[in-house]
């Protein structure tokens, strides 16, 4: 309330810290976009199986994008009235006291743990892991990360203090506080999802430091100030405060106004796939399951890597190398999307599996590798961008049929993220999942998202539902075209057959690039 009488608190900033970029942005208390910046950092790969980061490169970037947003003199620092962070899941970083990281953070692409993996089926069993955290055991998530460093790297855990992710790591810089957040918890075996906190037994079972994990916190409470040091950095005014903000799929989810049960987010940015708001935890061994931004609701989600093909093939194809074209082509997906409407629905006859770093959900197979079935001498530039699309449009309907195997299928889908702005791939997603696609008048949902719990912590806003509602709408709608329903039903029948089919000579490939 105290908020609500200084109108000169009218300011939030949402922070977004991304597999490939950082982005900040600020909003107005009616959600009016001020101001955005984006700093982008690179992933560290010394093999196949590695994928790491500097986490001070996350903060040197969000610091960059800190300072030119203030430097645009839209606003001043003292009018921010709270920050929220949120990032990519399942980045284990340990820290000392201070802190300061003892080693780049094991990103969730990594996948060195496979022998700890071995180890949490012999000693808790895939079971009680699933009906505790509502999630598999797999090298992506944190604990096996954790596992592996105290066995490969013991000096580096004897010095550890805590193990943060990448928002919580953020919050830190600016707070000093160590803290963890609920919807980042699905990303440890010893999380209980439906109590929202840690589990001491699972901690025991599984040779987890139970004093390694920070104090758990709902994702909108105020869990510190900008100190003077972050200030001084940044240009933030010291005492500005921060919650403990969340993982980016269920901030997604809330900057698209997405909170009531059923209501999902279509990710359409680096990372594909979906996230389905629940109003319990639901469990299902092939999805992710994990705690909403919000209050008392869940989510389950399905993540593939499908959402970064149109950026590899600008980069790898082209050859463009940042992603860039000349000029005369103008922003490269919106001419991408024009080279798609040059080809038909089902890319006269090609198919994409969208494999292109293993894959995630639902099949969870770290050596699946990308194909491109039915190749020739007719086929177009246009071709191969549109059967792109449709395969990660395939990757997202396979993740929706699995959903509504666990209980639980959408109405429609909200897309967020850049390729929300292609018309084409949106259309082509509602035709191969059968499903409305709606874009929300918002168009940086992640990082909105962020900001809104900045807001909701400091008692800006009355409530999510009413406010959100006041402030998010969908601008347009892409409506299932039920003439394509059938050609899309046989590409999908060979799209799930040919991985079958192909899996392991897919293996033997990849098991032949990692010499």
């Amino acid at each position: 309330a105290g908020l609500l009488m200084n109108m000169e608190k009218h300011v939030l900033l949402g922070i977004d810290v991304g597999t490939s970029s950082c982005q900040v942005a600020a909003f107005s208390l009616a959600g009016k976009p001020l101001a955005s910046a984006t700093e982008p950092y690179g992933i560290i790969r010394k093999t196949p199986y590695e994928a790491e980061q500097d986490a001070e490169t996350w903060w040197q970037g969000v610091s960059e994008c800190i300072r030119r947003i203030l430097e645009s003199r839209v606003f001043a620092a003292e009018a921010v009235a709270a920050i929220g962070v949120v990032g990519h899941s399942w980045a284990t970083l340990p820290v000392d006291e201070m802190g300061n990281p003892l080693r780049p953070a094991m990103l969730w692409q990594d996948r060195r743990s496979v022998e700890e993996c071995l180890y949490l089926r012999e000693m808790v069993g895939e079971d009680f892991v699933l009906e505790l955290s509502g999630n598999r055991i797999d090298p992506a998530y944190c604990v096996p990360k954790m596992l592996w460093i105290k066995a490969h790297e013991p000096h580096i855990y004897a010095q550890t203090h805590m193990f943060l992710q990448s928002n919580s790591f953020i919050v830190h810089k600016l707070t000093g506080a160590f803290t963890q957040d609920v919807s980042q918890g699905y990303g440890y075996y010893v999380f209980d999802t439906e109590r929202r906190g840690w589990s001491l037994e699972a901690c025991q079972a599984m040779g987890v430091d139970w004093e390694l994990l920070p104090d758990v916190y709902e994702s909108s409470v105020v869990v510190g100030e900008v100190t003077p040091q972050a200030a001084a950095i940044t240009g933030l005014a010291a005492g500005t405060p921060v919650v403990a903000g969340g993982v980016d799929c269920a901030a997604a989810c809330l900057g698209a106004g997405l909170i009531e049960h059923g209501s999902t987010q279509e990710q359409a940015g680096q990372a594909g796939g979906m996230t389905i708001v629940t109003s319990d935890p639901l469990r299902d061994a092939r999805l992710i399951s994990g705690c909403h931004v919000v209050e008392e609701h869940w989510h389950l989600s399905g993540g593939t890597v499908s959402g970064g093909v149109l950026n590899w093939f600008l980069q790898s194809v082209l050859g463009t190398g940042d992603g860039s074209l000349s000029p005369n082509r103008g922003n490269p997906f919106e001419w991408l999307s024009q080279e798609a409407a040059q080809s038909v629905p089902g890319a006269g006859g090609l198919l994409f599996l969208p494999y292109m770093a293993g894959e995630r959900t639902p099949i969870w197979d770290p050596r699946a590798r990308g194909v491109l079935l039915g190749l020739s001498y007719d086929k177009t530039q246009g071709d191969l961008v549109r059967a792109l699309m449709e395969g990660a449009a395939f990757a997202l309907r396979h993740n929706l049929a699995v959903g509504g195997q666990a209980g639980i299928r959408p109405e429609s889908l909200i897309s967020v993220g850049g390729g929300a702005r292609s018309k084409i791939w949106c259309q082509i997603k509602a035709d191969i999942t059968k499903t409305p696609v709606g874009i929300p008048n918002v168009d940086d949902g992640t990082v909105f998202g962020a900001a809104f719990l900045g807001g909701m912590g400091v008692g800006a806003f009355a409530d999510w539902q009413t406010t959100l509602e006041g402030i998010v709408e969908i601008k347009r709608w892409y409506e299932p075209q039920p003439v394509n329903g059938s050609l899309y039903d046989e590409l999908y029948h060979i799209y799930l057959e040919t991985y079958v089919a192909l899996k392991d000579q897919l293996h033997g490939l990849a098991d032949l690039g990692s010499k």
